[in-house]
């Protein structure tokens, strides 16, 4: 009897354990969320990509997924705060040099002109850049994402600065960082305005501007 009650325990502890919590389910419901979304917005444009088809596209119904988010902005800034704690804070961290930034700055150029990352192009990035002026709870999630990128961008400046024997103020730093978001955000509307151009035209007079920037 002790050893059929001991197996139970046993089974019940294991089922507790393999059957998901409330808040797992919750997590994975908004991630499938997130990521009809992502996938919408790149199809359909920001405007055009309607609550309604999120939810169609995750395989939910409209009022679901207004329990996890109550407006099309609110899903636009959980999806910026992912791609800060995923693929932003990485892709700065790896910058140690010019090179290394101008590289990382013709990547993104070349990724944008073959429009081949699920998650964001060139398109839809000038689209969100024009909705913050008309939503202002967008623009407020957009600038405090950019103000946290610029951050980072200004530690990467002062250490590539101090590895060439350069002590930059904080203010130059961030100074600098600006322009370098101006560069990269600038990529995004030629990516636009002129298919035809290449990321062997303008790796010259980049690397020298990077460089001039970081010396």
């Amino acid at each position: 009897m002790s050893n059929l009650r001991t197996q139970a325990t046993r089974e019940t502890r294991a089922a507790t354990v393999a059957r998901p919590t409330a808040a797992t389910r919750a997590a994975r419901q908004r991630e499938r969320i997130l990521d009809a979304a992502e996938k919408c917005f790149i199809e359909s444009g920001f405007q055009a990509a309607s609550m309604a088809h999120i939810a169609q596209t995750a395989g939910i119904s409209a009022g679901l997924t207004y329990r996890y988010f109550d407006s099309k902005a609110m899903i636009v800034k959980a999806i910026i705060e992912r791609h800060l704690e995923t693929d932003g804070a990485c892709a700065i961290d790896r910058l140690n040099s010019s090179e290394d930034v101008c590289a990382a700055m013709l990547d993104l150029f070349e990724s944008w002109r073959r429009g081949d990352d699920p998650k964001m192009n060139a398109g839809l990035f000038l689209d969100l850049t024009a909705e913050c002026t008309r939503d202002p709870l967008i623009a407020r999630v957009v600038r405090d994402k950019d103000r946290l990128v610029g951050d980072g961008l200004s530690q990467v400046v002062r250490r590539i600065a101090r590895a060439r024997g350069v002590n930059l103020t904080a203010a130059a730093a961030r100074d600098r960082s600006d322009l370098l978001q101006c560069l990269m955000e600038g990529l995004a509307s030629r990516v636009v305005r002129d298919p035809k151009l290449r990321r062997s035209s303008l790796k010259p007079m980049l690397e020298r501007v990077v460089d001039l920037l970081l010396a």
